[in-house]
């Protein structure tokens, strides 16, 4: 059991380097010898775990020229919606959890509130809205259409949200949400975004509805954000009085 959680443990070593971008797909590893000596363990269990990550595809060795990164571990952790009480961006959680974030921005526009947007913001004549994909080791996971209002954040479009978080944006213009109401449903992904988030449309999505307050307890956004349910995890607590039962 102990040989077992030594390689483990290589394995998840070699894992958070190529995640976290020390190791790029294309970079040779260090010899068995190396690591053996580098980490104290011999090299038998070196082998096995690297091994164990050529048959999962994340290695491949070359006969006398040595084990090459292949490609990008596949998700193996769910991310936890609901886990604590601080408010997060999606990216910032993917990255807590040793794995590689990503977003790819679809759109971006301007436009006249409609329906429950309408109904999120009733006093405003514009709002922006905001279309990204965010990705787990570059693989699709959520599609997010967050809305915010014109009159307060009027100069968006000068901000780079595909490289940079939403939130942060907000935080630098004081008005950074500072209590979250959401909503969980289940429901088809939109067939507009099927073939972008590579999914069977048949496939069922938890989806959120996010309404975020500043401290003022304003609304100043609101998103539906769709997640993979396969990488996806939720908790939700209640408290029951059982005198009431």
């Amino acid at each position: 059991m102990a040989s077992m959680k030594i390689y483990q443990q290589l394995m998840d070593s070699i894992k958070k380097k190529i995640v976290s971008g020390e190791l790029k797909v294309g970079d040779k590893i260090e010899s068995e010898r190396a690591m053996s000596e580098k980490y104290g363990i011999n090299r038998m269990t070196v082998r096995n775990a690297l091994k164990h990550l050529e048959e999962e595809g994340v290695l491949e060795s070359f006969r006398g020229s040595g084990t090459y990164v292949k490609a990008i571990p596949k998700i193996e952790e769910k991310i936890g919606l609901g886990d604590d009480n601080e408010i997060l961006s999606l990216s910032m959680q993917i990255r807590q959890k040793g794995m590689k974030s990503s977003r790819v921005m679809i759109a971006m526009n301007r436009i006249v509130p409609e329906g429950v947007i309408a109904d999120a913001f009733p006093n405003e004549e514009k709002v922006y809205e905001i279309i990204r994909m965010s990705l787990i080791n570059d693989h699709p996971y959520a599609l997010q259409k967050a809305y915010i209002p014109y009159s307060i954040f009027s100069d968006a479009t000068r901000f780079d949200f595909e490289n940079g978080s939403l939130y942060d944006y907000m935080q630098d213009k004081g008005y950074r949400p500072k209590t979250m109401i959401s909503y969980l449903r289940i429901e088809n992904l939109p067939e507009e975004y099927v073939e972008i988030m590579q999914t069977d449309p048949k496939k069922k999505f938890l989806l959120f509805d996010y309404y975020g307050f500043d401290k003022e307890h304003r609304l100043v956004e609101y998103t539906v954000s769709y997640h993979h349910a396969d990488y996806t995890k939720f908790r939700f607590e209640a408290e029951i009085n059982l005198s009431s039962l």
